[in-house]
């Protein structure tokens, strides 16, 4: 969830670093082993306009629905539910049972005795003006592997609004909690080393198959073996959210000038560029222009043409084939929307080609070329 602000005037530092090999008030119940957390996710991508995930002035019209669901287990009788993992926003909501049922599942509240009521409200609202409202409470979270921490705090939903959005699992850094609130709180990635589960507060997203139908997080880590060349650090814009600096935009002999900072977030689809590069870009690949703005072009694009993404010390391609997005059986949509507004952003489009590390403490992303492959060398980071 983001909010829109003037990006040119900040001034951006950038370093390389690369990875060298090493030796791999919250209550955890806590386990043997290095101190990293891994979670599977499932991808899923939909056609429906994207509004669930985002702030009303985030500039997100055209882009896809696209959400990285992974199993959690609430109360002391462990209700299971399925959450939609967010990096652009930093609370847990979900929907309370006493609403009906619910896309991911709902939470019953009568039927845990660990429950905390905290006399909280939460407050969330949507680019299609609908919006969130509930309660923050604190209870138990258990996660697939059997990891449990005791008192968490999450808001759990007061109505019917979104019952066919899943339940958000927001990992941002702290501060972009709740709008209803000004009392910022420890969320799960500061829950984790608060318990001493993980030694900062950071993490790796990692999508798996050509395709990136699977997924995973590390909460504490960073796996060696899925990416190639260095993991390149870079120092966030603001203080909470996850912009980094796009010096060049390459493709078809052409290269544009950016300059600007970009999101890395997980809670889109598409890429969001400037009018240009996505007219260009449209142009090129021969799509057509519906009403709403969708691009629609051929499914059958080259896998050697490249729109090559410059940050200064690291570059990132994508191939032509890579840009499309199928929505529907045999159509396929460039997966570009041009800003109207200075945010741009980088989704599912460019990450699930991406190894992208968050250190919410240092403020700092760290992006490589992935590799499609099962093998794994995770580290402590």
């Amino acid at each position: 969830m983001l909010s829109l602000f003037s990006l040119l005037s900040l001034a951006l530092s950038v370093q390389g670093m690369a990875i060298k090999p090493t030796e791999a008030s919250n209550d955890l119940v806590k386990k043997s082993g290095p101190k990293v957390l891994k979670l599977d996710f499932d991808v899923h991508r939909s056609s429906a306009n994207i509004t669930k995930r985002d702030t009303p002035d985030e500039d997100l019209d055209n882009s896809r629905d696209i959400r990285y669901l992974m199993d959690m287990y609430l109360g002391s009788n462990k209700q299971k539910l399925q959450v939609d993992i967010d990096t652009g926003s930093s609370d847990l909501w979900v929907h309370n049972a006493k609403a009906g049922d619910a896309f991911g599942g709902a939470f019953n509240e009568d039927q845990s005795s660990s429950l905390q009521h905290l006399n909280k409200d939460f407050s969330i609202s949507y680019l299609d003006g609908s919006g969130i409202d509930g309660e923050f409470v604190k209870d138990t979270v258990t996660l697939e592997d059997g990891t449990s921490i005791n008192n968490f705090q999450f808001a759990v939903t007061d109505g019917k609004d979104n019952l066919n959005s899943p339940p958000i699992f927001g990992i941002a850094r702290k501060g972009v909690e709740s709008v209803s609130t000004k009392d910022e709180y420890d969320n799960f990635p500061l829950a984790l080393v608060d318990a001493g589960i993980i030694e900062k507060p950071s993490y790796s997203i990692y999508m798996t198959g050509d395709g990136g139908e699977k997924g995973l997080v590390l909460f504490g880590g960073i796996d060696r073996a899925k990416y190639s060349g260095d993991l390149v650090t870079y120092q966030m814009s603001h203080p909470t959210r996850s912009y980094i600096k796009l010096n060049t935009v390459n493709f078809n002999g052409k290269t544009y000038n950016i300059d600007h900072s970009v999101n890395m977030d997980t809670g889109t689809s598409w890429l969001i560029l400037p009018k240009d590069v996505v007219n260009d870009l449209s142009n090129l690949l021969g799509a057509s222009v519906k009403s709403n703005g969708d691009k629609y072009i051929s499914c059958d694009q080259p896998t050697d043409k490249f729109v090559t993404f410059d940050f200064g010390d690291s570059q990132i391609k994508l191939s032509y084939a890579d840009l499309v997005v199928r929505p529907f059986l045999g159509s396929c949509l460039l997966g570009a929307s041009a800003a109207t507004t200075d945010s741009l952003l980088l989704g599912d489009v460019f990450l699930r080609k991406t190894y992208t590390y968050f250190d919410l403490e240092a403020g700092t992303v760290a992006i490589a070329p992935a590799i499609d492959t099962e093998n794994t060398d995770i580290i402590q980071a």
